[in-house]
């Protein structure tokens, strides 16, 4: 099935289907329907190219191929010209439309040369400097990789040491008339040499007071090199990953328990996807973990792991001020516990406040005068148990939304979905073992996380995009009875932001897709009913949708998202820092995001944002560079 298609409208179509929206107090025109989201939306990359299938190399890799062997070849020539500094000779080994990708290794940034000239740019830049020894085939072990039948190419995986850091590689080879080139090649610091990791402390007691005591003395005298504003999952990790590398750090947490972030959501609530990929760093998840965590046990979780781990949290607190001065010495005014004020002076602050702003509900004409019902944002919604025998009104088809329509079809109270624009929705069958299939238990054993996160975080966006289009269509296929029952009840779908399914939206937008945890089955059985358009209007006693349809409604929850996390950032540190802050999210012109994890615009500031596999992974980078500034040894990042 194709893309769902927007046609172009009669010009008299077009006038008469013009309307008034107000939004935050002031009124937008805008015409109806409209594509949900632009392809360059929040995405500004600009170097895609085609996969290099068989057909275009000209080649297939031979099925008695020995891939050890190979790859124990371009190992040593990668250490060879690595090790010696030869950019050409580095540069000589890839595809045309080859890509290298590093994190902290060479750049100590985030960042991708993509095709040859930007490669060999980078690499006489920095591989001069910044000499490889020690390299070195690494786990998981080199594979023939045939995702699909007209695509082949060798998978390995390298160590090897810097003069600072031990760093891995993850590549990608093709074979080619000219023998194998590097399709991608993704470089990570691993372990800093000179600073590694803390060994474990010995535990005997033999102070004065008990553990908790101690543990809360420890805590209320704190003097943190880094404050963490936000103690949901990524202010979690970035703590434990600091403390295991000897950094004071601190967490800044408003609510009054640690996990209430994910305690509080509604009751229904359990993450979408299964666990496999959601480990925290140093602490897993228990064995026999439900495959699908509830989102209030995950919020337990939370707090056990600080308690585990030691973590330094002040909760019930909040950021009163923050100064920066002309040098980007911080200092941090905190209201601790509601019962006083207390002046950090750290070295870095960072945002960890998630990747959502705060709630978005429209303002609608007619809205404070409207009698007929209430109305509340997702997040103020816990439960539609009060709401049996009444009418509800879901805005709005992210998760959320369809969450909230599944909990009140579930105990058959009358609800309608109301769609604006199409969305992207997946079977939950088809989806996992596409996406995350690699991180699943294998008759009840764990793989290595950190040698599938290897693999699974090394994918550059270029390539990534072209398989994530491919991906797209075949969960379409996979996923046809699903998707036909859909339309056949008037709920609209389509492929994605460029055609990627949720591949791009998540990179960018941060939702605007479903993976089906049981409201599509109660769309197509008619009990979640489907209303195209949006609310007009409000009267007295009626909601007015697009088109004049008058309804009544006793519950209306917007499910229409949240603001960007700037707006999280103006109101903990205030305008001035917020005004300098990049854009937060999305991807550059390179393929990499935008703030997240490296420089933020403002010195000395940092976003640690993104969903669970995204916490455990580029937290201990984040982790690994400011121990490396706060001790001296960083270099300035890679510009050019």
């Amino acid at each position: 099935m194709a893309p769902t298609a927007t046609a172009v409208p009669d010009v008299s179509d077009v006038i008469a289907d013009l309307k008034a929206k107000v939004v935050n107090g002031h009124v937008e025109v805008e015409q109806t329907p409209k594509p949900p989201i632009a392809d360059n939306y929040m995405y500004d990359f600009k170097y895609n190219h085609a996969l290099p299938t068989i057909d275009a190399l000209g080649l297939d890799i031979p099925a008695n191929v020995d891939a050890e062997k190979e790859a124990q070849a371009l190992t040593t020539r990668l250490g060879e010209v690595l090790g010696s500094g030869d950019a050409q000779g580095f540069t000589d080994m890839f595809l045309d439309y080859g890509v290298w990708r590093d994190k902290l290794a060479f750049t100590w940034d985030y960042r991708t040369f993509n095709f040859r000239e930007n490669i060999e740019r980078a690499a006489t830049d920095l591989l001069p400097s910044t000499l490889v020894n020690n390299m070195r085939l690494f786990t998981p072990a080199p594979s023939i990789q045939r995702p699909y039948p007209d695509l082949a190419y060798l998978q390995f995986c390298v160590s090897f040491d810097t003069p600072l850091v031990n760093a891995s590689a993850a590549i990608n080879a093709v074979q080619t008339a000219d023998g194998w080139k590097l399709w991608t090649v993704h470089t990570v610091a691993e372990n800093l040499l000179q600073f590694p990791e803390l060994d474990p402390r010995d535990g005997h007691m033999t102070g004065p007071i008990s553990w908790e005591k101690q543990r809360e003395q420890d805590d209320d005298s704190i003097e943190p090199d880094v404050v963490i504003v936000g103690g949901g999952q990524n202010g979690l990790a970035l703590a434990a990953r600091l403390k295991a590398l000897g950094v004071p750090n601190l967490i800044i947490e408003r609510a009054a328990i640690i996990g209430d972030v994910w305690r509080n959501r509604y009751e229904y609530l359990s993450l979408h996807f299964p666990h496999w990929a959601d480990h925290f760093p140093y602490f897993p998840y228990p064995e026999h973990w439900p495959t699908y965590t509830p989102a209030q046990k995950l919020g337990h979780f939370m707090e056990w792991y600080a308690s585990a781990m030691e973590l330094a949290v002040w909760t019930s607190s909040s950021v009163v001020k923050a100064d920066q001065d002309a040098q980007g010495n911080w200092t941090v005014q905190v209201n601790k516990g509601g019962k006083e004020t207390r002046t950090l002076k750290p070295k870095h602050v960072v945002m960890a406040t998630s990747l959502c702003g705060v709630p978005m509900t429209p303002v609608i004409p007619g809205m404070s005068e409207w009698k007929g019902g209430v109305y509340r944002h997702s997040t103020a919604h816990d439960s539609s148990r009060d709401w049996v025998g009444k009418k509800v009104l879901v805005v709005g088809t992210s998760s959320s939304g369809f969450d909230t329509a599944y909990d009140c079809a579930r105990r058959d109270i009358d609800v309608t979905i109301l769609q604006r624009s199409p969305a992207y929705v997946m079977s939950l069958t088809h989806s996992v073992p596409r996406a995350i299939g690699s991180y699943e238990p294998k008759n009840g054993v764990r793989p290595n996380i950190e040698d599938v996160d290897r693999l699974a975080f090394a994918m550059p966006v270029g390539p990534g995009e072209e398989l994530g289009r491919r991906n797209a269509e075949v969960l379409e296929n996979l996923d046809k009875d699903l998707l036909d029952g859909l339309h056949a009840r008037g709920f609209k779908t389509w492929r994605g932001q460029r055609g990627t399914g949720n591949g791009t939206l998540g990179q960018t937008r941060n939702g605007g897709f479903y993976f089906e945890a049981g409201a599509c089955e109660q769309i197509i059985n008619g009990k979640i009913k489907v209303e195209q358009g949006y609310i007009e209007k409000f009267t007295e006693d009626k909601v007015v949708l697009s088109g004049g349809r008058e309804k009544e409604y006793d519950l209306i929850v917007f499910a229409t998202g949240f603001s960007n996390t700037i707006d999280s950032v103006r109101a903990t540190l205030g305008d001035d820092i917020a005004d300098r802050c990049g854009p937060i999210w999305g991807v550059d012109e390179e393929g990499e995001f935008k703030s997240a994890y490296k420089d933020s615009g403002v010195p000395n500031l940092w976003m640690m944002v993104g969903y669970l596999p995204y916490t455990r992974y580029h937290s201990k980078r984040v982790a690994l560079r400011l121990k490396a500034l706060l001790e001296g040894v960083s270099p300035a990042p890679y510009t050019a």
